[in-house]
This record gives C-alpha cells, sequence and structure tokens, in this order.
C-alpha cells in the first residue's frame, strides 16, 4: 500500500465532502453566516464568519497534492483574519509536504490539539455482519433530513445558526444519508459521501438516552455493504483517540469494523490572540 497516495485521497475525499456540505446550503444562510469556501488545488479552506465552530472555520489536506509554502500559508492565516474569524483549526496530514510545515504553523500562532485518528479499510468483499440487534437501518431522503439534523447537530457541536449544514446535502448525488430506528423512532444517524474509489463515514452521532445498543454497529455495516456495492475500493473514517481517561466507543466500533489506524493526524488551532502572541 502507498501510504502517501492513500493519505491524500482520504484527505482529500474529507475535505470535498465538508467543502459540499457548506457549499449546499441555501444562499441566504450562506450570506448571512458569510460562509465561503477557498480551494487550494484540491485541499481547502472553509470559513464561517457567523458562526464560532470548528467544522465551518477548518482548513484540510494541504501539502499533499503540492508542497505547502510558508508564503501561501502566510495568506490561509490572513484569509481568516480578514473576516474576523477568532479561531479556526487546521488538519495536517503526516504526509503532508515540507516537513517543516509545523514549525511554520507555531510561528504563526498555531497550537497543537490532540490529534485524530484517521481509519481506513480496504473493501475486498469481506465486509463484517455486526449488526444482530432488532433496530433497523434506512437510508432517507428529504423528507426524514430534519430528523437527520436533530440527531447530529447537537451532538457534533454545531451552533444552533449552522445546523442545517448536517443535512444540507441529503439527496445529492454521491451522497448517503441514514437512520436507525428503534420502531419508527430515530435514534442515530450517520452519512456516506462517494468519491471515485472511495467512501467517507462522517456525519455520526447517537441520541444519548440510546447509546450502547448497537446502532452505530448497524450504521457501520449498512455503510460498508453499501459502499461494496458502489463499487468503493476502500473506506475512511475519523476519530478521537480512545483513552482511559477519555473512553470513544466510536473508535472501538470502527475497529471491530475491520477499520485500521492509517495515521494520527496533527491539528492545529489558530485564534486571534496567538497570532498577536507570536508576533511579539
Amino acid at each position: 500500500m502507498n501510504t502517501a497516495r492513500v493519505a491524500a485521497e482520504i484527505e482529500h475525499i474529507e475535505a470535498e465532502a465538508w467543502a459540499q456540505l457548506h457549499v449546499a446550503l441555501a444562499p441566504a444562510l450562506r450570506d448571512r453566516l458569510h460562509c465561503e469556501v477557498k480551494r487550494h488545488g484540491q485541499a481547502l479552506s472553509v470559513r464561517t464568519g457567523g458562526a464560532d465552530a470548528p467544522s465551518g472555520n477548518r482548513t484540510i489536506g494541504l501539502g499533499l497534492e503540492r508542497e505547502l509554502t510558508e508564503p501561501h500559508l502566510s495568506e490561509i492565516v490572513s484569509w481568516y483574519a480578514e473576516a474576523g474569524i477568532q479561531r479556526w483549526l487546521l488538519d495536517w496530514s503526516p504526509e503532508g509536504r515540507p516537513g517543516v510545515a509545523e514549525r511554520w504553523f507555531a510561528q504563526h500562532g498555531g497550537r497543537a490539539m490532540t490529534p485524530t485518528l484517521k481509519l481506513w479499510r480496504r473493501l475486498d468483499g469481506s465486509a463484517p455482519l455486526l449488526d444482530r440487534s432488532t433496530l433497523t437501518v434506512v437510508e432517507i431522503g428529504m423528507a426524514d433530513a430534519f430528523s437527520f439534523e436533530n440527531i447530529v447537530a447537537d451532538a457534533l457541536a454545531m451552533p444552533r445558526q449552522m445546523a442545517s449544514v448536517a443535512r444540507s446535502t441529503v439527496g445529492h448525488e454521491r451522497w448517503h444519508f441514514y437512520l436507525t430506528l428503534d420502531g419508527t423512532r430515530p435514534i442515530a444517524a450517520a452519512a456516506m459521501f462517494v468519491r471515485g474509489e472511495g467512501a467517507w463515514f462522517g456525519l455520526s452521532a447517537t441520541v444519548p438516552s440510546d447509546r450502547n445498543r448497537g446502532a452505530q454497529t448497524a450504521l457501520l455495516a449498512r455503510r460498508l455493504r453499501d459502499a461494496e456495492s458502489l463499487g468503493c475500493a476502500w473506506v475512511s473514517a475519523d476519530t478521537q483517540p480512545d483513552t482511559p481517561e477519555r473512553p470513544n466507543p466510536s473508535y472501538r466500533n470502527l475497529r471491530r469494523a475491520g477499520m485500521d489506524i492509517l495515521y494520527p493526524r496533527p491539528k492545529y488551532l489558530f485564534e486571534a490572540d496567538g497570532r498577536q502572541r507570536s508576533r511579539g
């Protein structure tokens, strides 16, 4: 496996997924939130001046398609600053180039945060049958979009004014949205975005009172089977580390679904006062 090539593919499919989620917002809402997407080849930056939210102020995929330069980084930092963005995140693949870039991040006010785990699985016809519960997983359309939003937006800490990001691409080409039902009651949700040979698993959440019932396990099994039936060769997902101090059931679910850790992905938080300190 060519790790650098796989890293580029999984970073760029996630970047494109987040771009589409923001671009698909209703134009009036996008204008009200001052939401913009700036592309750097297949990498991109999203900024949302009207919401202090990591998902709306984030840069993904730099240094893979082409080597990052410090002037380019300075342009990105300035792009957020000129819109009055107080905080934004930069996700940096360990395969990103050049190796000195992480030093530049610190010099421009970026503070290293807990890395995200990037997981990946090749699809070879052996997707596990994990969903042995009595719960039902259904693929949804626009009629159930608000149910999806209600489950996902709060769990992913999306500000109320940005909640519709969670459902903005329901019904769009290459997007698949799912609910887990207990009878007729939605208790969990997740999405899948397909591009080329890959599929990105994201926007996963469970109603707090219904956790530990296998809802996300069922959603993973359904998406693995659907990705295979759509001709995908691999799937990717990201989650937080699982530690004794901060247990993460999502991590354990992904590992049980046969997904391997490809790498921990460094993450940097840029803050307005951090930029001022870095100049001092």
